[in-house]
């Protein structure tokens, strides 16, 4: 590897230290926020995808989120919160590697948090996406978007992370009784701790892919 690959990797083990030192503090609240909207986002999308109607989303000070949902394939929406930021996060990590590609991940963040508005049912997050959009934009700009990649990579390693750390936190070191993985017991085979287990090897290889295909993009 040459050295811009060292330093890439570097950045993002950086972030991950930035976030486990900060974790319990209030400077990575708004980002906390976010991540559980992209959670949320997750469950939404695979809601409309299997043909159910979503009511609303929201997150709360709380560090919580809902969203509210009728019909659709529960089997494929219970996962998609967990996954779904698991894999966003992955792919902000793999597109602000390049030149032009956290361009383009700053276009979907922007975009996809625009269109989720529509269901936005609080004040917190409608003022939390309000202001990720007119941040991103405003990075986009300065300085002709210098410093938009290190935003999409700590946004797309904070998301990746609390991910792994969610699953593990709810099923893994302990039992939740209305966690996503509970959820996904009372309808299938599966203890909740088999789906924590699956979940966390399956976001723990989408980041380390996001990894590997940004080193391989930068050769």
């Amino acid at each position: 590897m040459t050295s811009e690959h060292w330093i890439y990797l570097g950045l993002i083990a950086g972030y991950g230290t930035i976030i486990w030192l900060l974790w319990r503090t209030p400077v990575l609240f708004p980002f906390k926020l976010i991540t559980i909207y992209i959670h949320e986002m997750g469950h939404a999308l695979a809601g409309w995808a299997s043909g159910a109607t979503v009511h609303g989303i929201s997150v709360n000070a709380n560090e919580g989120g809902l969203t509210r949902l009728t019909g659709g394939k529960m089997w494929l929406i219970l996962p998609a919160g967990y996954l779904g930021s698991a894999f966003f996060g992955s792919l902000l990590v793999f597109l602000g590697t390049g030149t032009t590609t956290p361009f383009v991940a700053a276009g979907l963040l922007i975009a996809g948090l625009t269109i989720s508005l529509r269901w936005a049912e609080n004040i917190l997050t409608i003022t939390l996406t309000v202001c990720f959009i007119a941040g991103t934009g405003l990075l986009w700009y300065v300085q002709k978007g210098r410093w938009l990649p290190y935003l999409i990579n700590f946004i797309g390693t904070m998301s990746a992370l609390y991910a792994i750390y969610d699953v593990y936190d709810d099923t893994i070191r302990r039992h939740v009784p209305q966690s996503d993985a509970a959820l996904m017991a009372e309808r299938t085979w599966l203890p909740a701790l088999a789906w924590g287990i699956l979940w966390c090897i399956f976001s723990v290889g989408m980041l380390a892919g996001a990894l590997f295909l940004g080193i391989r993009l930068r050769m």
